[in-house]
């Protein structure tokens, strides 16, 4: 069963913890919303609709004292005026009235203003009356029309605008009082949910101790267990950092390089770990580094050696993996090397005995017939000429017959021999069937080749095969091709080459036969014999 990560409990907490601030924040801003709301309604409405009714009460006390003034003037022109600023203020009243109405009222407040408007109504027709009579010029009859009939309208009119802005007044507190419950119910909830919220992260911060401990104990078991593999397994571990230096060796590593852990940690990685290229002698750990150290992981080439401290080579194999962190900084990398230098020689050998023959150490048909094929279909074959040489034994059969196949085993690889030290190194000799050899003779003429194949005629000839104070002499048939540019085909050489052996041993054997090409009919031409 997996093991549940550490990581969800961390997650979970900081989780809680984030809810938690969240839920204060937003608790936090819903407040400050609603008492701006609130502010506003009482500032913009409440406070308003007060304003609004203590003005038109006062409005309706500023008309009545100026038609009190206006009776008590004898002067015309002047009760004109007092009559004037009376119908002014009727204007004004208008103004706010209008404004009042466009405010939203509750129940309470549209029976108050209701009631307003019923004393308005009999304020007004009453003023009217004393205006017509002031306008008359009947003062006396005015003062006694105000004080009978008006004075008590206005008194009732008055005390129910008192009314209604107490009205308003109680609106406000009871709206201060509501927006001081609600501004407390929230600063104890931001406090409880600080409390949980610091609980929680006492909370997460000992689990996050815990943890980390637990993490460093399994970290150090770990590093235990990585340790007891790298010195357990056969491939060499070497563990670098960005400035070169070696970080460790594994005990296979301290086999292969020579070195102890502790004397080559620090060392540069080139002074302590020499890898070439086998066959070019060319140094692989500067690019090998440099590409790994730029972030990409690097595989060695097939012909990478190692060379010890003591100067002993050893055929490796293996892979440079950069070591980096979260954001792809490289901090160094791990080579593991392998020692594949048995595996590579037995792949060697493999190698040869699957292109030699095994008895006499030369090619076999095989890696002849490839030899002979990439020779012509290589891009300067025209160039070079090509001298294709078949060489069977003569009477070969009687030496097996009468000293047995020991004797003929050894008679066939003193051919070998011989036909090998009359050839270049470039030339490629080869067993092609019992007692059948093949030459390929690269960029050879046809007059040098025939000298050759004469050569090697004779010494086969004078050849004696010693066995059991028994003498043995054999002679060769030698078929000699000479391939022209245009001639490209692996068949036609090797058909040619048979064909003119095949001739030498009909003429009567120990000759040698030369199947000249027709270059413009690119056709082999009739064999021509030599003994």
């Amino acid at each position: 069963m997996s093991r549940p990560t550490p990581l969800l409990p961390v997650i979970a907490g900081f989780g809680v913890m984030l809810l938690l601030i969240v839920s204060v924040a937003v608790i936090g801003l819903s407040h400050i919303r609603r008492l701006n709301h609130e502010l506003t309604s009482i500032v913009s409405d409440r406070s308003q609709k007060a304003e609004l009714a203590t003005a038109m009460s006062a409005m309706h006390e500023a008309r009545h004292h100026a038609l009190l003034h206006a009776s008590f003037l004898a002067d015309p022109f002047e009760r004109d005026a007092a009559i004037a600023r009376f119908g002014q203020l009727a204007r004004d009243f208008i103004v706010a009235r209008d404004r009042f109405l466009a405010l939203p009222m509750d129940d309470k407040e549209l029976a108050l203003w209701n009631a307003v408007r019923q004393d308005v109504r009999f304020v007004e027709q009453d003023a009217n009356l004393v205006i017509g009579l002031l306008e008359a010029g009947r003062t006396a009859d005015a003062r006694k029309r105000l004080e009978k009939n008006l004075a008590p309208h206005q008194i009732e009119m008055m005390a129910t605008w008192e009314r209604l802005v107490r009205l308003q007044q109680e609106k406000n507190r009871f709206a201060l009082k509501e927006a001081g419950a609600a501004h407390e119910h929230a600063r104890r909830l931001m406090l409880y949910l600080s409390i949980a919220t610091l609980a929680v992260g006492v909370l997460v911060a000992w689990f996050v101790v815990r943890l980390s401990r637990r993490m460093e104990q399994d970290l150090f078991e770990e590093k235990n267990r990585a340790q007891a593999t790298l010195q357990a397994i056969g491939d060499a571990v070497i563990r670098f950092d960005r400035e070169r230096c070696v970080r460790y060796l594994n005990p296979m590593a301290e086999t292969l390089l020579g070195k102890q852990s502790e004397a080559s940690e620090g060392m540069p990685m080139e002074a302590c770990v020499h890898l070439v290229d086998k066959e070019r002698r060319a140094d692989l750990t500067a690019p090998l580094l440099d590409e790994v150290l730029a972030g990409a992981s690097a595989i060695l080439p097939g012909a990478a050696c190692l060379v010890s401290t003591h100067g002993m080579e050893f055929d490796v194999d293996g892979r440079c993996t950069p070591l980096q962190t979260a954001d792809g900084t490289s901090v160094g990398g791990v080579l593991v090397l392998r020692d594949i230098t048995e595996a590579r020689e037995m792949q060697r050998q493999l190698q040869w005995q699957a292109e030699h023959d095994g008895l006499t150490g030369v090619s076999n048909r095989r890696l002849f017939e490839a030899r002979l094929s990439r020779v012509l279909s290589s891009k300067r074959a025209a160039d070079l000429p090509l001298s294709v040489m078949y060489v069977d034994l003569d009477d070969f059969k009687q030496v097996n017959d009468q000293a047995g196949h020991a004797a003929g085993d050894e008679l066939l690889r003193q051919v070998a021999f011989i036909l090998r030290e009359h050839v270049r190194e470039s030339d490629v000799v080869a067993r092609l069937g019992s007692d059948e050899f093949g030459v390929l003779l690269v960029s050879c003429p046809g007059d040098k080749a025939r000298q050759i194949a004469e050569t090697i005629r004779t010494t086969i000839l004078n050849y004696r095969l010693y066995w059991e104070n028994r003498s043995f002499q054999i002679a060769s048939s030698i078929g000699l091709v000479s391939v022209p540019p245009h001639w490209a085909t692996l068949d036609e050489c090797l058909s040619a080459a048979d064909s003119a052996c095949a001739q030498a041993k009909k003429n009567g054997r120990n000759q040698i036969v030369f199947h000249a090409s027709a270059a413009a009919e690119g056709a082999p031409c009739p064999p021509q014999n030599r003994t």
